[in-house]
């Protein structure tokens, strides 16, 4: 037998590194001595151990399925595996399962960093008409909605939400937004099935208050946390989004242990979501993600996605480890390139959220008639980029973020700094700090 070639080797220290297989996404931490003999054995095309050592090493890569009886067998483990993956989207693709409603680009805020830079500006909301050609894009096929904006609880949204919901009242309704209405709207939430409510607090009052303010320069920090204490008490799942500063992590984290504290009835209806700031090098994610990981090892897989939902945004590979959760292959990077669909208030469809009213990443329109683009997010995958058919990473990365893309004018190219900066910089930080705790652990028992 053989050695495969999507093999992936990462270094940790002096005295070991971390080995994946990118076929089935298995993570093996191996001595020096043993990669060396590895090494040697990639280039032979018949393996044959010469000792007890190598042969445990065969062995257990054997186990692992790091090894083959040939190139062709490998490449009809792949060919299975790509084979699975496009039937699924496809059958993803023939349902709109998931659809998301940017009501108006209108905004109360003007925070300095909001994605949606000029957008704001807009102030169309979405009227009958549209709402009705929106939901005829999913048909009996709809089974949750995300209420996105702009601002999706604005006073002026009310009448086109209330009509949205009498429409389609036994949906599951997920609702992101900056929070300041949300006591002027508990009423209207309260009759719905609300999978999550997400606000945004960017730290303590003071700091929040210097990154998210109305438009007429007033904070908005004690406001907001008014509006979740309401949702608690209504039973509204709720979740704190914290845009995480690199040079003030410790604020972000004393933060959320508040509101643990002050909301400790609420346990079950309470998360966070602890995530690096928008627009961050992936250096600076790196390090903010690690202090994240660092300070949740102390909790099981369950607490630890309570205080951290964004632990389990990264790439497959790194959410294995950081969320317990198996690991899976991907044809395409996200969600946006699967069963899901925004509409926004000028007859625009986008698939994801981070592109919302910028013009030219629209994936068609279903207003006032209904067509979609070839050149978009929504189809991509590995398979329609060329650098992506051979490459030992596509499976862990789907293809990366079309979003870092330079160019939008071909959706179908790859982005691999962010996969390679998670696996070799982000992956080795959080492997020796679970490995330093389980070591401190074991030496206090």
């Amino acid at each position: 037998m053989k050695l495969i070639k999507h093999m992936i080797f990462i270094d940790v220290n002096e005295e070991m590194k971390l080995m994946i297989n990118s076929l089935n996404g298995t993570m093996d931490e191996i001595t020096l001595p043993a990669f060396k003999t590895i090494f040697e054995w990639q280039s032979c095309d018949e393996i044959i151990p010469s000792n007890d050592m190598e042969t445990k090493l065969y062995n257990n890569l054997k186990n692992r399925g790091y090894l083959v009886n040939s190139d062709e067998e490998e490449v009809a483990k792949k060919n299975k595996t790509l084979d699975s993956l496009r039937k699924q989207q496809a059958d993803d693709r023939k349902q709109c399962s998931f659809l998301t409603f940017v009501i108006t680009y209108d905004c109360n805020f003007r925070c300095p960093y909001c994605f949606e830079g000029e957008a704001n500006v807009k102030k169309a909301v979405m009227t009958p008409e549209m709402i009705d050609a929106a939901l005829g894009l999913s048909g009996d096929s709809l089974e949750k909605i995300l209420l996105f904006g702009g601002e999706p609880l604005l006073p002026k949204t009310r009448p086109a939400l209330k009509y949205l919901i009498s429409k389609i009242p036994d949906k599951t309704y997920d609702i992101i937004t900056n929070g300041y209405y949300v006591e002027e709207f508990i009423d209207l939430l309260a009759t719905i099935k609300i999978g999550y409510l997400m606000v945004t607090l960017d730290g303590e009052e003071e700091h929040h208050n210097s990154k998210r303010f109305l438009s007429n320069n007033k904070p908005t920090f004690q406001k907001i946390i008014n509006g979740v204490e309401k949702c608690l008490e209504n039973g509204i799942t709720t979740r704190i989004r914290m845009n995480i500063p690199e040079d003030n992590i410790e604020m972000s984290q004393r933060l959320q242990n508040n509101l643990i504290e002050r909301f400790a009835n609420y346990k079950d209806l309470l998360s966070f979501e602890m995530s690096p700031m928008l627009g961050y090098s992936d250096k600076q994610k790196n390090v903010i993600v690690s202090k994240m990981f660092c300070a949740s090892l102390e909790y099981n897989y369950a607490e630890r996605m309570r205080r951290n939902r964004a632990l389990g945004s990264m790439s497959p590979i790194v959410n294995a480890f950081t969320t317990g959760i198996p690991m899976h292959p991907l044809y395409s990077f996200c969600y946006a390139h699967k069963n899901t669909l925004i509409v926004d208030p000028y007859g625009n469809v986008y698939t994801c959220l981070v592109t919302v009213g910028r013009d030219g990443m629209e994936a068609g329109k279903y207003y006032p008639a209904v067509s979609f683009k070839e050149n978009t997010i929504h189809n991509r995958n590995i398979d329609k980029i060329p650098e992506c058919r051979e490459c030992t990473y596509s499976l862990l990365c789907g293809g990366g973020c079309p979003i870092r893309l330079k160019d939008y004018s071909d959706y179908f190219k790859p982005v691999c700094a962010s996969i390679k900066s998670q696996i070799h910089d982000l992956l080795p930080k959080l492997y020796l700090a679970e490995k330093e705790h389980k070591e401190k652990l074991k030496a206090m028992a």
